[in-house]
Formats: C-alpha cells, sequence, structure tokens
C-alpha cells in the first residue's frame, strides 16, 4: 500500500512526504531501498511516537535512520524539534533539515510561538515547520502573525491543524508558506489534513473567482 501510495503522490506532486513511520518494522537498511523507489524530490520522516509520530522502536535506531536518511540522498530529512540528534548534524545536513514543532493539544500564544520560532532559527535548518492545534478563530490569527514574521528568502511552513484549522492549510501558502501538506486517499495522518483532491478542487475555485 505504501509504495502504491508513493507513485499516485509521484504522478501527482513534484514533491512528496514519505512517513516511514507509519510502515510497522522499517528499519535503517530499508532506507536505501526506498530511496532506489523514489523518483520525486521527497520529505523523509520518521517521527517516533514521543514525538507525535508512529514510530515505536528505540530512538537510537530512529536516529541511525534519519542519519541514513540524509546520506541517501533526499531533498530533506524532518526531525522534530527537541530531538537530541540535531545537535549532532553537520551543516551540509542541515541544508536539508525540515525542523518541526508540533503542539497538538492547542495554539500557544504569538508571544511563546516566536520565542520558540527565535530558538529553532539557531539550528539553521533549510526549512522551519510550525503546527499547532487550532480550536478558535483568534489561534488563525495568531498563527498568521507568526506567518508575517517571515524573514526574506527564509523558508517556513505554518500549519493550522484540526478542523477548525483547515482554512491555513488553504491560505498561508498564498501567503508566504513553504507548502501546504494533502493526503493521497482517506488515510490521513494528520488532524484536518485535506486530500489532493479536495485540495484541487478548493484552489481551482480560487482561481475561477
Amino acid at each position: 500500500m505504501f509504495l502504491k501510495n508513493l507513485k499516485e503522490a509521484e504522478r501527482i506532486s513534484p514533491l512528496i512526504e514519505l512517513r516511514v513511520d507509519t510502515i510497522k518494522g522499517f528499519k535503517e537498511d530499508d532506507v536505501k531501498l526506498l530511496k532506489k523507489s523514489t523518483k520525486a524530490a521527497a520529505i523523509f520522516t520518521c517521527r517516533h511516537v514521543s514525538e507525535g509520530g508512529e514510530f515505536a522502536g528505540d530512538k537510537k535506531v530512529q536516529h541511525a535512520i534519519l542519519k541514513k536518511a540524509f546520506q541517501a540522498g533526499f531533498k530533506f530529512v524532518d526531525i522534530a524539534y527537541g530531538n537530541s540528534m540535531i545537535k549532532s548534524l553537520s551543516s551540509k545536513e542541515k541544508k536539508k533539515l525540515v525542523l518541526s514543532y508540533h503542539s497538538f493539544q492547542n495554539t500557544p500564544s504569538f508571544k511563546s510561538l516566536k520565542a520558540t520560532l527565535k530558538k529553532m532559527r539557531k539550528a539553521k535548518p533549510a526549512v522551519i515547520k510550525m503546527a499547532t492545534m487550532v480550536k478558535k478563530e483568534k489561534d488563525i490569527l495568531i498563527l498568521a502573525d507568526l506567518l508575517s514574521e517571515r524573514k526574506a528568502a527564509e523558508d517556513i511552513i505554518l500549519i493550522g491543524m484540526g478542523k477548525e484549522g483547515m482554512m491555513t492549510r488553504i491560505l498561508f501558502p498564498l501567503m508566504g508558506s513553504y507548502l501546504t501538506y494533502v493526503a493521497i486517499g482517506k488515510d490521513k495522518i494528520a488532524p484536518g489534513l485535506m486530500t489532493y483532491k479536495e485540495m484541487r478542487e478548493i484552489y481551482n475555485a480560487i482561481t475561477k473567482s
């Protein structure tokens, strides 16, 4: 199923995300095999359960998988903010790093998020990703204000998770957010994630209006 979804994703998008943490039993030796099967530019993600992902193995194994992903030549490797291996990354590896922060319960205050953004910048990643759970309209405004803090030539992804945050997935890329995520099929990992078909229909409607 994973490889089937991979080919479908490559058919519709020039940049895809590989959520290998959803593959049961995925190990370090599988990284090279997956790279050979991947033709499109890809974000390699292996998020541990403690980081909100599905990889339940030892963190040392997770680190080895992520390290191998850098070596394999994927365009980006996503690592959660706070993961201890970030400190050991070389400057070359950081040019492929998507440093991601998630707040699955709520949207912190603007002041708190801005402080987190400042700390994330110190790691000098290629892309900064920040996703928070949106529960009310004020949360969207906080994220919009945070997006306005983006520096020139800085690649930042801002996402409001949950049903109430869907608007951010549509509008923020139009406001400077680096990209938006969509699901290939109905199996969705992130709360509030739309399918490619749903997003395409919305953007088509926007273009025609």
